[in-house]
């Protein structure tokens, strides 16, 4: 019995080690591709980004690799099979596409439409389905033009950059899995990250792409996007600066951040109605100038930020129905999941912008870093 789950695990480890042996001589040989920029121009389909230049960690170790600069590239065709020929005719070895971070697409190219593309990125074998996807101000070839400063490419550092903002709720990270996803559920929009080159040393975050039918409608700036990341992102965290319940010129700074969000459908009288509950727990930072806070006035601070954030949250909602005209959040997930046999006898694309759409939000002071002047804490 012990020789039979002896062979057994032999035969399971000796394929991982072929395998492992394999991906290290054939890193070697390989154009390893970071980032993909996707753009139309003069009628042609155009890719640029950057391929890995790999050496050695160190001259006694040859089995690690490491990155240690990154070349551009730059391809043209009438369609992506064309253009990814002419790709492969420039370079020294055969490319590897299974390391990409970031897809960009140019604004140009976005606002004609994007689902081509990420149908091939999601359906073609040797792409990734998980790399980030966004688009930036500029042309992909003008963002991928030269190097930045702080980050070992601009992949990187497009990449690096939301990913730290989606971590702390100030993006939404968007994947081409998701966008797939969401175009397969037909009647929704989504947002991706919009980005540019600051100064040309660094990537800079703007705001939303707010995609509708897979085609650019609108820019979301960073400064308005308070109310849609109390919406779509996974942990919001969005400090405040409010005034002090005793003194408007004093202010106070808060810092909400989004514990719980809970949404809930409702289909009454050939009507859709959403109901929005977010919690936020708060920490009470400091004063801009010490005045004394009792209970009264911590429930004032909560009822106003409250209500600040009710606002941001109605001016994201009224955006999307009468601007975009287009469900950006994702509701129709929620009211499907609720209400099948009404989803399907509507057209949600239609019924959404006249849903009535109800917000709650519930905020709580649990702790402070605030003293009276006295020393002691608020009564």
């Amino acid at each position: 019995m012990l020789k039979r789950y002896n062979k057994i695990l032999i035969i399971m480890v000796l394929p991982l080690l072929l395998t492992s042996c394999w991906d290290y001589r054939d890193v070697n040989r390989r154009s390893i591709n970071l980032a993909v920029g996707v753009d139309d121009v003069d009628g042609e389909l155009e890719f640029t980004g950057e391929i890995a230049k790999l050496t050695p960690t160190s001259s006694q170790s040859k089995s690690m690799v490491q990155i240690t600069d990154v070349y551009k590239y730059r391809s043209k065709g009438e369609y992506f099979e064309g253009s990814r020929n002419d790709y492969d005719s420039k370079l020294t070895f055969p490319g590897f596409l299974g390391a990409i971070r970031v897809i960009m697409f140019s604004k140009n190219y976005a606002e004609k439409s994007i689902e081509s593309y990420i149908n091939r990125s999601y359906f073609t074998v040797g792409l990734r389905s998980s790399s980030l996807t966004a688009v930036c101000k500029e042309s992909t070839n003008e963002l991928f033009s030269s190097r930045i400063q702080n980050d070992i490419s601009i992949g990187y550092a497009i990449e690096d950059t939301v990913r730290q903002l989606d971590q702390v709720g100030l993006t939404v990270y968007k994947t081409v899995q998701e966008i797939q996803s969401d175009i397969a559920l037909g009647n929704i929009g989504y947002v991706l990250p919009y980005v540019t080159r600051e100064n040309n040393s660094t990537i800079k975050y703007l705001g939303f792409a707010v995609m509708k039918d897979s085609k650019l409608i609108s820019i979301i700036d960073y400064k308005h996007s308070k109310g849609f990341l109390y919406l779509m992102a996974k942990k919001t965290t969005l400090e405040r600066a409010v005034p002090h319940p005793q003194n408007e010129k004093n202010l106070v700074s808060l810092r909400p951040v989004l514990i719980k969000r809970t949404i809930n459908t409702k289909f009454e009288d050939n009507k859709i109605n959403i109901y929005i509950n977010l919690n936020l727990e708060t920490q009470l930072q400091y004063e801009y100038n010490i005045e004394p806070l009792n209970r009264n006035d911590m429930k004032k601070l909560e009822d106003e930020l409250s209500k600040i954030t009710k606002e941001d949250v109605m001016y994201a909602i009224n955006r999307s129905q009468n601007e975009m005209k287009c469900d950006v959040f994702g509701f129709a997930r929620y009211f499907r999941a609720e209400h099948p046999v009404e989803y399907k006898k509507i057209n949600w694309k239609e019924e959404y912008p006249k849903a009535n759409i109800h917000v709650n939000v519930k905020t709580t002071i649990k702790n402070t870093s605030v003293l009276n002047p006295n020393g002691k804490k608020p009564d």
